[in-house]
């Protein structure tokens, strides 16, 4: 499978599991007990340890409806509040057939269906590819406060683009791996030890 990124849903209480080899991301009820989670009942969906929702993907499952969003993926995390599309999605889908990344945001459903025979998918919000941007391991995307999007194209540096798609600027780490990048403001209490100014 290679699960390789994971978001947690504060709101709903679910899990989002990013499940590579499959070009998916899995929703999981975090609220079932060890005994639930054997089981196909219990928890807030009541469902178990079923599968909630699973999209990028839908031939992964059988289903031929829907758009196939996904070839290999990581780090899915939610966009958070007070910053441009909050509560969507972000995922870097590293495109290893095309040679070719493109970071979706993705409007995910508030209720979790698994119909067949119908589409499945969430809604692509945004999304930003370009000729250079390419890894076909590791990489990611995530929101900024500016409402820009810092990409981390694992093997090249870093990317920040705007929701109208212009690079701002780029950062090449000439060599180096890069597994994913965060952002963080001067008075982040996570830099607070470092004594940082402007």
């Amino acid at each position: 499978m290679h699960s390789n990124g994971i978001d947690y849903d504060d709101e709903r209480d679910v899990i989002f599991l990013s499940v590579n080899v499959y070009s998916e991301i899995w929703v999981i009820d975090h609220s079932t007990t060890m005994l639930e989670s054997t089981s196909h009942s219990g928890g807030n969906y009541n469902k178990g340890g079923d599968l909630l929702y699973r999209f990028g993907n839908p031939l992964a499952y059988g289903n031929t409806i829907g758009q196939v969003l996904f070839d290999h993926n990581h780090f899915p995390n939610l966009i958070e509040n007070g910053v441009l599309g909050k509560g969507n999605m972000l995922v870097y889908m590293n495109g290893i057939s095309t040679e070719r990344s493109i970071v979706y945001e993705l409007d995910i459903p508030q209720n979790f269906n698994l119909l067949p025979n119908i589409d499945n998918e969430p809604s692509v919000v945004w999304s930003f590819t370009d000729e250079n941007l390419y890894n076909r391991i590791i990489s990611g995307a995530v929101r900024l406060k500016n409402g820009n999007t810092l990409i981390c194209e694992g093997d090249y540096g870093y990317w920040e683009v705007t929701p109208e798609k212009e690079v701002v600027w780029k950062y090449n780490g000439f060599g180096n791996e890069f597994w994913r990048g965060y952002n963080y403001d001067l008075d982040s209490p996570e830099l607070s030890h470092y004594n940082l100014t402007d």
